[in-house]
């Protein structure tokens, strides 16, 4: 297994995501970015965005 690590630090607050691949730590401005249409989704990896909408419909649905 290998991983890239990056020091991310100064791009405090972040959002922890446990998608199938594993654990993805994204800062929060870059969350309210894709959201506010600032940066493409595609910024995102798919699990990430699965793992994203399948509690955003657990949520709506509940």
């Amino acid at each position: 297994m290998t991983a890239d690590i990056h020091d991310i630090a100064d791009q405090r607050p972040h959002l922890t995501v446990a998608a199938d691949d594993g654990v993805h730590v994204l800062p929060c401005d870059l969350m309210r970015s894709v959201i506010a249409g600032d940066k493409p989704s595609v910024v995102l990896t798919e699990p990430v965005l699965r793992r994203i909408i399948e509690e955003w419909f657990q949520r709506v649905t509940a």
